[in-house]
């Protein structure tokens, strides 16, 4: 390739040579939490990577808010939930207003007891999120490539060639296998030609982190969409702050210059009770996309995080499923990488998570849609239906479990693809692809914190040290066993005697059975 061929982004590769050629295992490019996280996955389970930002230090701007309890899981294996939770702000109740009325109430607190350790809403923004995990990074001595901007890639059979443009210098880096978490507007995905379908909000809208002061209690979320506008209070971290989401007066959509300010009026008039803005930290005007990709790969190259979908920030689910796209896709990486697992195991990626990211995009365009729109069809059945329908489903009280595994990203399951099997006869309350079940008298995560498959055994006594022996000689790969006791927590899910359960190093269950042998273990092993 020589040095004057313009590529495929319509960028000239630089006149002058190139500076240093880098050779590393994985190439992550973009350090948001999506490329964070994957950073310090593959760092876990010691695969060599490079991770390059055109950044030139974490983002200082709040963004993203929520974190949820299957993102904590994440911090809480990584052992970095206490910092989470200590530098966030728990969300304690939830308020639909309209026209400055409360039409429902509901104290979120620990909306999802018993079903996760982290069974509430936290507030903690996306800076203090790219914060710990920087930190998490550099203590083990690892280092961000800022001012690192990615230009082109080539693909060849066994890896990617990628240039990266550093004070006007070339940098070439060779890679086994490449991760884009370079966001919305991705030059890898673009470069690549990855569909990425959907559409563009009509409205445009706003994002303001203020100082407040009101006759309201200062950890409630408040949302408040009117017949004009649409606006979201979010607790934050600290006495008195929040954050502002809404709708912007169509009066100001030509306009430039815009500042809180200007709009201040509108927003106190939409939510309809008192408020007076103190200060303001942070505002931004922007456009909302939904958009989504067909495949999350192509060739060597992989997709995560905004890269590969981005959606209303109905929910809090965007950086949470960047989160967890990275964590599904490093330990399938890292046994590839380690020869003890097949390339094949690379395509359960997408295979897990498209479906995901496509009902995601779904279920938020729905209720982005039913909460923002100015349609009067859509404003008389909020007014009218939605919000006498919702104060009696909240106050019924027991839709909300089901919100918090909707929500917290909880109840998503794998049940059904290639990597979930169930051989089991008895009637189980779980299933192969579940996450591994919570049980709040006796919380076992903790037990699963290695970077590593676990087997899980079930029974009365524990397995001889002959049996264990035998079992880990049959797997390709090391794996932790762990024993639990046969007791009234497991009965009550359907264990009625010995079971086994293959415990993935996402704390996903990959295969369930009465039996374990040598031979079941290479039937599940085999495809991959």
């Amino acid at each position: 390739m020589m040095d004057n061929e313009i590529n495929l982004l319509g960028l000239p590769y630089f006149t002058t040579t190139v500076k240093e050629t880098l050779k590393t295992e994985v190439l992550i490019v973009g350090a948001g939490p999506t490329g964070l996280m994957a950073a310090n996955q593959l760092l876990r389970f010691g695969v060599d990577f490079i991770i390059i930002d055109h950044k030139s230090r974490p983002t200082r701007e709040s963004r993203a808010i929520t974190v949820t309890a299957r993102s904590l899981e994440i911090y809480q294996q990584m052992g970095i939930d206490s910092e989470a939770l200590s530098g966030g702000k728990r969300v304690a109740s939830f308020s639909l207003y309209s026209e400055g009325k409360r039409k429902a109430d509901v104290m979120i607190g620990e909306i999802g007891k018993g079903l996760s350790e982290f069974s509430y809403m936290l507030s903690f923004e996306q800076s203090k999120n790219e914060e710990l995990l920087v930190k998490q990074l550099t203590e083990a001595g690892k280092v961000i490539h800022w001012k690192h901007e990615f230009i082109s890639l080539k693909q060849m059979e066994d890896g990617v060639e990628s240039i990266a443009r550093h004070e006007n210098e070339k940098v070439c880096i060779l890679s086994r296998y490449l991760i884009a978490c370079d966001g919305a507007s991705s030059p890898v995905r673009t470069q690549l030609n990855f569909s990425f379908r959907g559409g563009t909000y009509r409205n445009k809208f706003f994002v303001a982190d203020v100082h407040l002061d009101w006759k309201e209690v200062y950890d409630k979320l408040i949302i408040a969409p009117g017949d004009e506008n649409f606006c979201a209070f979010l607790p934050m971290y600290g006495e008195r702050n929040y954050r502002i989401i809404g709708t912007l007066p169509k009066s100001y959509f030509d306009r430039e210059d815009i500042t809180f300010r200007d709009i201040d009026e509108a927003v106190v008039n939409t939510l309809g009770i008192g408020v007076t803005f103190e200060s303001v930290n942070w505002f931004s005007v922007y456009k909302l996309h939904h958009r989504g990709v067909e495949n999350f790969r192509a060739g060597n190259v992989f997709l995560a995080g905004d890269s590969a979908h981005i959606h209303s920030p109905a929910g809090g689910q965007g950086m949470n499923t960047g989160l967890q796209d990275a964590y599904n896709l490093c330990w399938k990486l890292a046994f590839v990488l380690r020869k003890q697992a097949s390339p094949k195991l690379l395509d359960t990626y997408n295979e897990e998570r498209l479906p995901f990211a496509k009902w995601l995009l779904s279920f938020t365009d729905r209720g982005f849609k039913m909460m923002t729109s100015d349609n009067w069809f859509i404003r008389f059945l909020r007014k009218n239906i939605l919000f006498n329908l919702a104060k009696g489903v909240i106050s019924a009280g027991w839709p909300q479990p089901l919100m918090f595994r909707i929500l917290s990203q909880t109840g998503y399951s794998h049940k059904g693809r290639s990597l979930s099997c169930s051989v089991s006869r008895q009637k189980l309350n779980f299933r192969a692809g579940d996450r591994l079940p919570y049980f709040e008298s006796d919380n076992i995560y903790p037990l699963f914190r290695n970077p590593s498959f676990h087997l899980l055994h079930i029974g009365e006594s524990a397995l001889s040290e002959n049996a264990c022996s035998k079992i880990n000689e049959s797997f390709p790969f090391p794996v932790c066993i762990v024993e639990n006791t046969l007791d009234r927590k497991w009965i009550e899910l359907g264990v009625k005697m010995e079971l086994f359960v293959l415990v993935r190093p996402d704390n996903y269950i990959g295969l369930i059975c009465d039996e374990l042998n040598n031979g079941l273990i290479q039937l599940y092993m085999k495809r991959f």
